[in-house]
């Protein structure tokens, strides 16, 4: 179940900034022609380079990477710029969706949906009730991480059935896509269809959480739960300040955190029931994976380049290491880890770090001594059950 949150090259965005960028921040107006098509744009520039190429986010919270010659109308406002409201945010959405599509609101969230209400409803407990709540308890309370709220209506969109997702995720990502759910970093959206559509029987009517939960109750749905818990985590991650979009964001640190969010609980209900549970699947994998893994080698590989987890070969292997050092982390070296998404946290965008730099930072929060570092690592993942 690897994630299918959506990365872009920070190398590729930058070269649409050419020189040195100029951070800006108030409300601002854009008219774009973008393919033939007038577009209007309202939100704030964060970044205007030399060329006059924008880096700007719109009040939905998608960022947009803008190009002179797209340019038609720029009008500069110098207020403070304000989020789009839920119910605006719902009618752009409606307009922007194929038809059939309506909208279901719950404080944070904002979920474009196709099919019964029920399933809408479902999916606003497991994000809002339960989710959001997790996600607060944990790093607000748990973990003292001053967590800030979301400046942007969290957007969720669930097609009806996974035919119609597909033809979706073809449009939005181009072809040869296969997930069940993803967080698109560019549009701040979580994107999934009914997950019932395939389980139920085909005049079969939910009306309530507990038949939907009785549907969803075998281990393949279950982990499609997991999946939707994961891109949702990815989404909070971005929107309630542990890190910045477009700005430099070690998969091992953000896949992993969204995997200790995800682990699914076969006892539980809904497949979820909050944050760190063992995730049999990816220890299993890590710990069939010690016989040839090359002991701190591996764990400098991890935390200084994204090539092994971006490595179809080497991607599960990667993903259980995540999963298992954010893990030991989380529960071993708690107040480091907590310093070191803070400082992670400050992180500029557009600014990518070199392999060195991202082992630096590593070794700043958790020390030089790597070697004795693996090793309590390996012991503390032989320990869990």
């Amino acid at each position: 179940m690897n994630c299918s949150c959506r990365y872009f090259s920070i190398s590729f965005l930058f070269a649409l900034l050419i020189a040195a960028p100029v951070a800006i921040a108030h409300a601002d107006h854009l008219t774009l022609t973008i393919s033939g098509k007038t577009v209007e744009l309202d939100g704030e520039i964060l970044i205007e380079a030399e060329d006059k190429s924008l880096y700007f986010r719109q009040d939905t919270g998608k960022i947009w990477f803008v190009e002179p010659d797209q340019i038609k109308l720029k009008i500069d406002d110098e207020t403070e710029v304000e989020p789009i409201s839920k119910e605006k945010l719902g009618k752009q959405l409606l307009k922007e969706l194929p038809e059939g599509f309506r909208i279901y609101q719950t404080k944070h969230y904002v979920i474009a949906y196709q099919n019964e209400v029920e399933y809408a409803r479902w999916i606003g407990g497991l994000y809002e009730s339960r989710l959001y709540h997790a996600f607060e308890k944990f790093w607000g309370k748990r973990k003292k991480f001053e967590l800030i709220e979301p400046k942007y209506p969290l957007v969720a969109i669930v097609f009806g059935s996974r035919s119609q997702y597909m033809q979706h995720v073809e449009r939005e990502l181009g072809p040869g896509q296969n997930m069940i759910a993803y967080y698109n970093i560019q549009t701040n959206r979580v994107t999934m269809y009914d997950l019932t559509a395939d389980q139920k029987s085909p005049n079969q009517n939910l009306k309530s959480n507990r038949q939907i939960e009785d549907v969803l109750q075998n281990p393949a749905a279950i982990r499609m739960v997991a999946t939707i818990i994961h891109e949702a985590t990815h989404q909070l991650i971005f929107n309630r300040g542990m890190q910045t979009r477009f700005a430099e964001s070690p998969l091992w640190l953000n896949e992993g955190l969204a995997m200790y969010f995800e682990a699914p609980n076969l006892r539980a209900r809904r497949g979820w029931i909050g944050p760190g549970e063992i995730f049999d699947e990816r220890l299993m994998q890590f710990r069939k994976d010690l016989t040839r893994r090359k002991g701190v080698e591996s764990l400098k590989e991890l935390v200084s380049s994204d090539d092994r987890l971006q490595n179809q070969e080497t991607a599960a292997s990667a993903y259980a290491e995540a999963w298992a050092l954010n893990h030991f982390l989380l529960n071993r070296k708690a107040n480091q880890f907590v310093d070191y998404l803070k400082h992670m946290a400050q992180k500029k965008a557009l600014v990518e770090d070199s392999s060195q730099q991202r082992l630096a930072d590593f070794t700043e929060f958790f020390g030089e001594d790597l070697e004795q570092l693996d090793a309590e690592f390996v012991r503390y993942t032989q320990k869990l059950k």
